[in-house]
């Protein structure tokens, strides 16, 4: 499902991590969203702040360097 939030099952999948430690990673990113300022329900947490936080912005990364990468393997 590719709503507003993920929860701690599809958090497990994704990183092929126990229940538990799915539960503790959104604990810890709810923890974070509500010094913000924000709302956030158990078991659950906001998907872009999710995959922001474990794998970094697009806008973040120079892609030249990969595409420079990827060409020189070939």
């Amino acid at each position: 499902m590719d709503g507003r939030l993920i929860t701690a099952k599809e958090v497990a999948e994704d990183l092929e991590c126990s229940m538990q430690h799915a539960y503790k990673i959104v604990r810890q990113l709810n923890a974070e969203l509500t010094e913000m300022g924000c709302f956030t329900m158990r078991g659950k947490t906001n998907r872009s702040y999710y995959e922001e936080r474990l794998f970094g912005r697009i806008d973040e990364i120079d892609l030249s360097e990969l595409e420079t990468r990827a060409g020189d393997e070939r």
